[in-house]
This record gives C-alpha cells, sequence and structure tokens, in this order.
C-alpha cells in the first residue's frame, strides 16, 4: 500500500516536471500554491495502513473533516487579502537545550516523530538554534554515509530566501529533518575526534603535533599522511575550536584546504567539508574530508547499533534525550552520582570529583546516546569508534569496555532519576 501510494506521488511530480519542461508551468504553479508537501508514512495501528501528511494552503482550506479515510493534514498558511492564518505544528513545552538533544537523537535513532516534534519546538522558540543543530547533526551522524544529504542541508540553511523560494521555513525544516532520519550514518569523523581529543595513547602524538610549524602541518595533510597525525594537523592549521589549539599559533585554513585536494580529496567534498568549518568553525567538517581517504570503494554494509530499552519520561521525551547538553540532563546526571549503584560507586573511586560528571556523560553518550540506526559499517569506521570507545575519558584502564557495561547495567537506575524530569 504504501509502495502504491509513494509510486502514485512519483507519478504526479514526473508529470508535473513534464509540463514543466514543454512550456506549461500554470498547472505545476497552481499546485505549488495549494500543495507546500505530501509525505507518505506507514501506519502502524494498520496492517497495510498508511498515513499521508499533506502541509500547504490546501490542508488549512479544507481542514481535517475534509480527508475521511485516516489522512492528517498539518501546517501550511492560508492567506486572505492581508490576514494570516499560520497553523501550529506540534511542539513540546521544553527548552531549547533539550529539544536540540532530542531533535539529534532522533535523527540518529530514525525516528522521525520525535525529531520533527523537537524541530517544530526549536522553530518556534529559536529558530537560529534549528538551522546551526541542524549542520552539526548532518556532519556528526550523516556524515560519509550520504554526502547528498550533507549538499542539502548545507543548500537548505544558507539563508532564509532560498527556503522561501521552497515553500517556507517549515516546509524546509520538515524535509530535512525526514531526510536525516531516513538517511545512512556515519559517525566515523566524530570518533575521530573523540579519539584524537582524549585517548591516552595519543598522548606523545598530540605533543609532537603541538610543536610542529604550520608548513609542517600542511605536509601531513597534502602527503597523505596517517590519518591520526594528519587530523590534528589540519585541526591546528585550520584553528577549529578544539581544546588541542596551541595558545598563541598563527593558523592557515585556506592553505589547510588546500592542501586537501593534491591529497587526493574529491574536490566537492573539500568544497562541503570547508562550507560546515566556515558556518560553524568546528573540527568535524574538516576530519570528514579526511577520512574519506580511508573509506573503501563501493557498497558498505549497513546495521543497526544495539538499543537499550526507550523510557519514556514523565515529559514525553524519552529518557535518552536527557544528556549531559542540557541543563536539565546534567542536573539528573549530578543526582545520579550521589546514588549507591555500581558506576557511581567506581566513579567515586577511581576519578577526580570535578572529572566524575563528564567521564559518567561520556559514558552514557558511547553506550545510549550516541547509537544510529543504519551504521555504514567499514574498517576505518570500526577502529575509530573503538579507539573512541576505549579512549574518552582520558584514562588508561585495564577492562575500558568493562566500565561501558557497568554504565549499561545500571540504565535503569538512572531513568528512574530521567523519569521525573518535566
Amino acid at each position: 500500500m504504501l509502495a502504491r501510494y509513494q509510486e502514485q506521488l512519483n507519478q504526479l511530480q514526473s508529470g508535473l516536471a513534464k509540463g514543466i519542461a514543454s512550456g506549461d508551468s500554470e498547472c505545476a504553479e497552481a499546485m505549488r500554491d495549494l500543495v507546500e508537501t505530501v509525505t507518505v508514512f506507514r501506519d502502524p495501528s494498520r496492517i497495510g495502513g498508511v498515513e499521508v501528511e499533506m502541509a500547504g494552503r490546501l490542508t488549512a482550506l479544507l481542514g481535517e473533516g475534509a480527508f475521511p479515510h485516516g489522512t492528517k493534514g498539518v501546517g501550511g498558511m492560508v492567506v486572505a487579502g492581508d490576514r494570516s492564518l499560520r497553523f501550529q505544528h506540534s511542539h513540546v513545552p521544553i527548552s531549547p537545550w533539550l529539544a536540540m538533544s532530542a531533535l539529534q537523537k532522533g535523527i540518529r535513532r530514525g525516528d522521525v516523530d520525535l525529531a520533527t516534534r523537537a524541530a517544530a519546538t526549536l522553530l518556534k522558540d529559536d529558530p537560529a538554534k534549528l538551522w546551526r543543530r541542524l549542520i552539526g547533526i548532518v556532519f556528526e551522524d550523516v556524515g560519509l554515509a550520504s554526502v547528498e544529504t550533507i549538499r542539502l542541508v548545507m543548500t537548505a540553511t544558507s539563508g532564509k530566501t532560498i527556503r522561501q523560494q521552497f515553500g517556507g521555513e517549515w516546509a524546509i525544516a520538515s524535509l530535512l529533518v525526514k531526510q536525516m532520519c531516513a538517511a545512512r550514518k556515519c559517525r566515523a569523523a566524530d570518533d575521530l575526534f573523540l579519539a584524537i581529543s582524549h585517548h591516552h595513547e595519543l598522548e606523545a602524538l598530540r605533543a609532537d603535533l603541538a610543536r610542529e610549524t604550520t608548513a609542517e602541518r600542511l605536509s601531513r595533510v597534502q602527503g597523505r599522511g596517517a590519518l591520526l597525525g594528519a587530523s590534528l594537523a589540519a585541526l591546528h592549521a585550520s584553528g577549529a575550536r578544539w581544546t588541542g589549539q596551541v595558545e598563541g599559533q598563527t593558523a592557515n585554513p585556506n592553505a589547510m584546504f588546500a592542501a586537501m585536494r593534491p591529497a587526493g580529496i574529491d574536490d566537492d567534498l573539500v568544497s562541503l567539508a570547508e562550507q560546515g568549518w566556515k558556518r560553524t568553525r568546528e573540527a568535524l567538517p574538516i576530519l570528514l574530508a579526511l577520512v574519506t581517504l580511508a573509506r573503501p570503494a563501493g557498497v558498505l554494509p549497513v546495521a543497526d547499533d544495539e538499543f537499550p530499552p526507550v523510557v519514556i519520561a514523565r515529559n514525553g521525551l524519552p529518557t535518552y534525550c536527557l544528556d549531559r547538553f542540557s541543563r536539565e540532563g546534567g542536573a539528573t546526571l549530578s543526582r545520579f552520582l550521589k546514588r549507591n549503584t555500581a558506576t557511581s560507586r567506581w566513579l567515586r573511586s577511581h576519578v577526580p570529583t570535578n572529572r566524575r560528571l563528564a567521564v559518567l556523560a561520556g559514558g552514557l553518550f558511547r553506550v545510549e546516546g550516541g547509537l544510529v540506526r543504519q551504521r555504514v559499517e567499514w574498517p576505518c569506521a570500526m577502529t575509530l569508534r573503538w579507539l573512541a570507545d576505549t579512549g574518552f575519558h582520558q584514562m588508561k584502564l585495564s577492562d575500558p569496555a568493562g566500565f561501558l557495561d557497568m554504565i549499561r547495567a545500571d540504565l535503569p537506575a538512572l531513568n528512574e532519576v530521567r523519569y521525573d524530569v518535566r
């Protein structure tokens, strides 16, 4: 049933495109004036059922009563003279920081409903945070698994004018969220960043790179040096936001991106990385370009991560949205540290007081918050993930996997704390 609806929508799109190509654009313009987006979802409540979501003036004019077969109309704007009625999208009364967490977790897990509600909340309360966060997420979580999605997000977030040309703020925001949820995921760039920033066995390499000149660092990038060293060199040379930057050293980001091209990195990808860096000044766009040198050609296998059971808190959000990057999440972790659990006891025995929250948050990210569906698997990415798993805490542990298992076992106790957050 879902395939049939999708085929019919594709036929409609094809017919409109042929009309435009032949010079007859009136039909397309009329349709665009009435319908901004049509999205078909599976309806889990009915075998073979579908749910059709329409956004635009047609929905606003007819209302939901005009769709007797379970079709749902949302969003859109109806204009009469100089008056307008804007239809509210479903949003949740939470802080922007918690909404950003829910947005990213929803995209990672392919949860369109969660991610869309979070996006609606941000678009209503703090639109700038929504567009900035989408850029960060596409480089961090989608990455090399879908360069096309990176290109789409970078184009759509380039300014309000282009969004107005293609349906408006919500039409574009909802389109990006759904595309990012559906896209395959590759977190290799972020795992690389964690490894080179924190792994205790790379301390000597970090010290060596901190002493090199800009010319020496550019040589590592251009000469396709070993990935870990070239990545550290690129971060130093670019001046990206990073705790390892050496105060007083001069960066040359233009030369750094120029050095990527003779290294064999695709020119289009270098351009995307440069755009991402200019918009965010973050490390991940740079590292994503470098990781391409280790990516095998061809179609790569895909697998879902293993997810712990999901618990929905009183505020209607999954408890995994409550992490250190929101005030609410940080408060729950602090309360958890005071409880008598195996994890909290271990942290009190082995980690200084001022670092316990960070180590707990990092471990929680590895076993819960950073998990994704449709992870693209390839040797270098799997190695980088292992390095991040074993080195995020900056400590030399005899059994780093055992520490993560301890946190997994204590998730029910943590969820007891997180459950009552509103």
